[in-house]
């Protein structure tokens, strides 16, 4: 009998195809055979089961192809099954052809770059908020697209490591990186969130990334030449697909532990990483060269700027030629880049093919080998373009501003000192006008200016209204420092007013600080402070859209400096680039910046 005709018999039935003649098994018989089919069945279910694990685990064929799919899982961090990988970067390489075809992005975030709104951010309303303003919307800057690189069909891309100074070191950076991604038409890879230096404040968050301050979701979706994107998505898109070659073994690398995801990690052993599978030009400094774009791509209009440099060299610029006597912003390309130079920098950084081939281009902050962007975007890149020129400072102006959550908080702050002065002297003061300072102390390397109250009484006073009053930002915890200025001034702080600030992260409020006091009648700021350095930046801004006097020439006839005479009136006349570029602004990043935008669009085409 077969094994399923024994246990049909065993079950007391008869198969249909059994033979007619099979006599009736007697009870005795039956219970017998039982135990003997229930031995069959269990070996051959044991046979059965043994080939089937032999063929799954033993056979050499299946061996091979179980340790290659467990290598590849391996390698790539423990992610989905190989097919799946596949389809995910078939998925990707659509995604970023395109991009790169049609220009399409993803749905907008939900932010406005365009005005000031602050009903959802505790206001105040919008009449008060507008006096923030000091950015424009031009939807031709929006649709301008670099010429360098722009008809590359290889999605590049640029990384960077945030600088390790405080946060006006770190935003200044962040400008350059970002101008120049948008120069090179490379898509801008964001850091990873981590610590910044003095904004571990409160019980909050620790660690940050540059969406914790400004909308740069919405200015990489609004931009039709700028594409954003994190950290996390660059290293899944490129790094874990195989992309990435270690540049001494020429063997593919992949992110330490194959990590991808390092927000809130000690970022070391990813800038380690990325510098060895990147290209990184260690010898574009600020302050040795000047990074130089054509206005056409091409290798022919790279040499034509290194010829337009020998010819500056050949008379080289002092500083003196340029004081109180500037460039105009449309000037020839030569004439632009004589101011540019004056007095300090003698040759150019040169995006050359090596770079522009680069699948990314890499720009490390490591202060051990004084490798560090701590400079103006203005101060380190020169366009031959002016209308490239003129849109860039724009870009920055319009677009990489504080976040409206910050901005609304500032705007209620000024709101309520303006109703504070306006209430102390209700016919002369109308407007309700208050001056401010920026008193750094804190840990400032800068000793110089480290004065006692009563000095900086002495060397402000004749700029100031007694009894005005007074704001001050600063990092002084203590307020009977300040009591030689209480004595004359009506001083507030910004822990004067919990109110306006209530709920507001604790790791704003020195960007509130910042914006609050560039509202004030007359400024006070710290000589090499970069905080008040990007006040002076905000108040040229203003100056411009509002017109004050001295706007055509970018002077700021109400800013000063409290910490001696000799840099005391700096803004009273314009002044050239010199360095140290970090030490201050220049009129030169808002100076006449609106011209030429019609100029802009055809020149984009």
């Amino acid at each position: 009998l077969s094994p399923l005709n024994i246990i049909f018999v065993a079950m007391g039935s008869t198969p249909a195809d059994a033979p007619k003649a099979t006599r009736r098994v007697s009870p005795s018989t039956n219970a017998s055979s039982q135990t003997y089919i229930l031995f069959v069945v269990t070996c051959l279910f044991v046979t059965m089961t043994g080939n089937f694990l032999h063929h799954r685990l033993a056979d050499p064929h299946n061996v091979h192809k179980h340790a290659m799919r467990q290598f590849e899982m391996n390698h790539l961090g423990g992610h989905a099954k190989v097919e799946e990988q596949k389809k995910k970067k078939q998925s990707a390489l659509k995604l970023q052809s395109a991009v790169l075809d049609t220009g399409e992005k993803p749905p907008p975030p939900v932010h406005d770059l365009a005005g000031l709104s602050c009903s959802d951010h505790g206001g105040p309303s919008d009449d008060l908020a507008k006096e923030m303003i000091y950015w424009s919307d031009i939807p031709s800057d929006d649709a301008f697209v670099s010429p360098i690189g722009a008809n590359s069909k290889k999605r590049k891309y640029l990384t960077f490591e945030p600088d390790g100074g405080g946060f006006n070191n770190i935003r200044m950076s962040m400008e350059t990186m970002i101008v120049m991604a948008h120069a090179m038409s490379r898509t801008l890879v964001m850091p990873p969130s981590q610590g910044m230096y003095l904004l571990r404040k409160g019980s909050g968050k620790k660690h940050f990334s540059f969406d914790d301050f400004y909308h740069l979701e919405q200015v990489g979706y609004e931009h039709a030449g700028l594409h954003v994107i994190s950290m996390e998505e660059f290293l899944k898109t490129e790094a874990m697909t195989g992309n990435l070659f270690n540049k001494t073994t020429g063997d593919a690398a992949f992110p330490p532990n194959n990590r991808t995801n390092w927000d809130g990690i000690d970022p070391k052993p990813l800038k380690e990483y990325l510098r060895d599978v990147t290209l990184t030009p260690l010898n574009w400094t600020p302050g040795s060269c000047l990074v130089a774009f054509p206005s056409d791509d091409g290798p022919e209009h790279f040499a034509e700027l290194d010829e337009m440099m020998k010819e500056v060299n050949a008379n080289f610029p002092r500083v003196q030629e340029f004081i109180n006597k500037p460039v105009p912003v449309n000037a020839p390309a030569t004439e632009r880049l004589r101011e540019a130079v004056a007095g300090q920098v003698k040759q150019l950084c040169v995006y050359d093919e090596k770079m522009q081939d680069a699948l990314v281009v890499h720009f490390m902050c490591y202060h051990k080998m004084r490798v560090r962007f701590l400079t103006h975007f203005y101060a380190f890149l020169f366009f031959e373009s002016w209308e490239q020129d003129l849109f860039n400072k724009r870009f920055v102006r319009d677009h990489l501003r504080y976040a409206d959550e910050i901005q609304c908080a500032a705007a209620r702050v000024v709101a309520a000192i303006r109703d504070r002065a306006r209430r102390r002297d209700p016919t002369g003061n109308p407007n309700g006008d208050f001056d401010s300072f920026h008193i750094r102390r804190g840990d400032f390397q800068y000793k110089a200016t480290r004065l006692e109250a009563d000095q900086i009484y002495e060397n402000t006073k004749d700029e100031l209204q007694e009894k005005a009053t007074v704001f001050v930002a600063t990092d002084h915890q203590g307020k009977p420092f300040f009591k030689p200025l209480a004595d004359h001034y009506d001083l507030v702080f910004l822990s004067d007013f919990k109110e306006e600030l209530k709920d507001v992260n604790t790791n704003y409020l020195g960007m509130i600080d910042q914006l609050v006091a560039s509202r004030g009648r007359v400024f006070f700021g710290c000589f090499h402070s970069t905080f008040s350095g990007f006040i002076y930046r905000m108040r040229g801004y203003h100056s411009q859209k509002e017109k004050v006097e001295g706007w055509d020439q970018g002077v700021l006839p109400k800013s000063y400096y409290y910490s001696g005479k000799h840099e005391k009136s700096i803004y009273q006349s314009y002044g050239p680039l010199r360095t140290p570029y970090y030490s201050r602004e220049f009129p030169i990043s808002w100076r006449d910046i609106d011209k030429g935008v019609e100029e802009l669009s055809a020149f984009g085409v």
